[in-house]
């Protein structure tokens, strides 16, 4: 009698069990990134509504700051309160560059909050140091901010609430629905800051910049700026859908065409600034959810620096990094003979979840950049240290040219860059009188 087999029965058990457990494997992985992708979505939009707290706050103290200076009388409180209004607006300004906001839709908001800053540093340097109270003019002009402040707090309270009521969510602004509610929110502040009065600021209130100089090349299309921001996106393996031309800036220091895009997954939208002279690229800035961070600052820096170089840039440094938990700032100068040219900056920012590229900016640059005829240093190096504070800690002594605040020249000075009281600190010297004429705050060593 013939043996049965079981040889097929066995084989098809077999593929049914493997069958069986590689569907449920695949539903565990798509739950898996599923719930990644969602951690990763409330941990930006987590992010984003901090943000937004903090320049509602920051709004709020600001136009507080305002009401304060408008009655006081005491020279005391006017140098606090002017120095308190200045931090104050620095910080609404930070927060406001963190939300995923396109900063040309904000151009007016932003612009008020810079006004409201140089003019908070002009009283100081006017009425503070030399002990004079406030004129009729600079109280009519506090008194202009306070109200077109006061709207802006206004309209960001009621969006605060309709946030916390309605469960809006900020991260919806990459989508750019044009319905959205959070979008409406800041369309409707542009459009009232935008219908204010034209500022009309005494002269020497603005910081004193030297005139911007002309970007080199031929005027191009609209397809050839298209054609050169796709090279530049395919320089750094962005994916992208074809770009078309959103918006042509004509009466700005250098006119551009701002290009369009989306990712492959049509879920993000960011821009590219070209030139109209040379289509040279001036800007890129996009949002996106950023996951955990895997590389330093430090690796994104060089990193940075290595994109850099593919653009053609030579003798960069990098003399700024400023960090938070998913993203690296950083800011590139070029050199000249060893010295280092602040006016010539370009910023980049990097996310930390795959070290690839944000932001980028080199407007500066392209508007300051030339080969520089610059004298010796009158005073030497060994004299500026003799006048250091001993306390403080010095890790470096460099030359450095930098924006002179009150004149469009620039100046030759030394950077001291050290540390106190766990503090970093970069102490700029005049290199031809020996005087200090600058000190800033580092973030980085």
């Amino acid at each position: 009698m013939k043996q049965k087999s079981y040889f097929p029965w066995l084989l098809v058990l077999i593929l049914l069990l493997l069958l069986t457990g590689s569907f449920w494997w695949s539903r565990q992985e798509i739950r898996t990134l599923k719930q990644q992708y969602h951690s990763t979505v409330w941990k930006a939009e987590n992010q984003y509504q901090r943000s937004f707290g903090e320049l509602s706050d920051s709004v709020s103290a600001m136009n507080g700051q305002l009401a304060q200076l408008l009655v006081t009388t005491s020279q005391e409180h006017l140098m606090l309160g002017l120095s308190s209004l200045w931090r104050e607006v620095y910080n609404a300004a930070g927060h406001l560059g963190s939300l995923p906001v396109a900063m040309h839709e904000l151009e007016n908001t932003d612009r008020l909050l810079s006004d409201v800053a140089e003019y908070s540093q002009y009283l100081l340097r006017k009425n503070v140091l030399q002990q004079k109270p406030l004129s009729d003019t600079d109280w009519r002009q506090l008194e202009e901010f306070y109200q077109r402040s006061r709207v802006v707090q206004t309209e960001l309270n009621k969006l605060e609430n309709r946030v916390l009521n309605e469960n809006l969510l900020f991260s919806s602004l990459s989508i750019e629905d044009k319905e959205n509610a959070v979008s409406a929110a800041f369309q409707s502040i542009e459009s009232q800051v935008h219908a204010f009065p034209a500022l009309e600021l005494e002269e020497g209130v603005r910081k004193i910049e030297p005139d911007p100089r002309p970007v080199a090349g031929t005027r191009i299309s609209r397809e050839e700026a298209i054609a050169s921001a796709n090279e530049f996106l395919n320089l750094f393996h962005i994916s992208h859908t074809g770009g078309q031309v959103e918006f042509v800036s004509e009466d700005t220091a250098i006119p551009v065409y701002g290009v369009r895009y989306r990712n492959q997954n049509k879920d993000t939208v960011f821009y590219v600034e070209v030139s109209q002279n040379g289509g040279h690229i001036l800007q890129f800035y996009q949002t996106r959810e950023i996951g955990q961070p895997f590389y330093t600052a430090e690796q994104a820096a060089a990193k940075a620096e290595t994109l850099l170089q593919s653009l053609h840039f030579t003798d960069m440094a990098c003399i700024d990094i400023e960090k938070d938990t998913h993203i690296a700032d950083l800011t590139f100068v070029p050199k000249q003979n060893g010295i280092y040219i602040y006016s010539d900056m370009v910023k980049i920012q990097m996310a930390l979840d795959d070290n690839s590229i944000l932001n980028f900016d080199q407007t500066s640059y392209a508007t300051r950049h030339y080969a520089r005829t610059i004298p010796a240093p009158a005073v030497s190096k060994e004299q500026i240290l003799r006048n250091m504070n001993p306390h403080f800690q010095i890790d470096e002594v460099r030359l450095a040219l930098i924006p002179d605040e009150y004149s469009s020249e620039e100046l030759l000075t030394y950077e001291v860059r050290g540390s106190i009281v766990n503090e970093a600190f970069s102490i700029f010297v005049n290199a031809s009188t020996g005087q200090e004429v600058r000190i800033v705050r580092r973030t980085s060593p």
